[in-house]
């Protein structure tokens, strides 16, 4: 489906009121965008994935966007929202105005595919979108990628960082298990390095049908498996040792996570986190040193710091 998409600028304080009075007049879906929000949402440890020149500036406002579905009561919605929004500059004197375009369906999901191509991370992996052409080249090792709507295309640092720590520490015939596969990318790489199982997991529903279809358009169904859930609430202690287990997440996620994973993994196993901002690394370290971790591998590129322990 196609939308109509109203935008508008106001203080980070007034978003949710532009967000109810969106909502109100029809619209089927709100975003929010803006240093502010990024930086009321790390401040509350709900996000860190976001480069810091995107969220370091001093800018209160915000962008709210509202979507409205490309129907025959768009043009009412359109004019509901124009005249609630002149109410409210009215009694309260503020100067809001609305911005309406048109967006396809196309450029609304796969917009982005147009600037995805072929690229190479660490020594021999090739990650290569199903829609573009590559002929390997060498001793390359081509992994075919449709992220969906799931976070890991391999070009963000911690994932291009996890899967060149994967292609160091993964032998063949290990049990792997990635905690928050995303598009499944890591759980592939670790196939296609011959792992003998790999065991991935992810409490979102579109990282879950990303990973299957990546699974099979890699010719690994029979290699990876596939779990739906919270990684800290389901017990794969039946499973395990592992030899190399895999948490490209956040700090906030993998600090909780830990207790979990030592006793999962094999003595002299690997553990391989990722998605770290730099200024929570010394807390990560800590953590893993009291789950008997010791760090041996350590890439930094930007703000963003990937590892690899070893349990002691």
């Amino acid at each position: 489906m196609a939308y109509f998409v109203c935008e508008v600028k106001t203080e980070y304080q007034e978003a949710e009121a532009v967000v109810a009075l969106l909502t109100e007049s029809g619209a089927a879906g709100c975003a929010t965008e803006g240093a502010a929000f990024i930086r009321d949402a790390i401040a509350g440890g709900q996000a860190e994935i976001w480069d810091s020149q995107q969220w370091e500036n001093e800018d209160q406002s915000v962008t709210v966007q509202g979507f409205f579905a490309d129907d025959q009561e768009y043009p009412e919605k359109k004019q509901q929202v124009i005249a609630a929004l002149a109410i409210r500059n009215a009694v309260l004197g503020d100067h809001l105005t609305p911005r309406f375009f048109y967006l396809k369906d196309e450029t609304w999901q796969d917009g982005w595919k147009q600037y995805y191509k072929p690229f190479k991370v660490g020594q021999r992996f090739v990650v290569k979108p199903t829609w573009e052409a590559y002929a390997p080249a060498g001793n390359d090792l081509v992994l075919e990628l449709d992220p969906g709507l799931a976070f890991g295309t391999g070009s963000h640092p911690t994932t291009a960082g996890a899967l060149s720590l994967l292609e160091r520490y993964v032998c063949p015939g290990d049990k792997v298990i990635d905690c928050g596969c995303g598009s499944g990318i890591l759980a592939v790489a670790a196939g296609l390095l011959k792992a003998k199982k790999v065991y991935a997991v992810d409490i979102d529903h579109e990282a879950i049908l990303a990973t299957v279809k990546n699974a099979r358009i890699n010719g690994l169904l029979t290699a990876i498996e596939v779990f739906h859930g919270d990684a800290t609430k389901k017990d794969f202690h039946y499973l395990a040792p592992f030899q190399v287990v895999v948490a490209n997440i956040v700090a906030d996620v993998i600090l909780p996570l830990l207790p979990h994973i030592a006793p999962w993994t094999e003595k002299n196993g690997v553990l391989i986190a990722g998605g770290i901002i730099s200024h929570r690394k010394e807390e990560v370290y800590t953590k893993l040193a009291e789950g008997g971790f010791a760090v041996d591998k350590v890439l930094t590129d930007g703000e963003w710091v990937t590892l690899a322990a070893v349990k002691e």
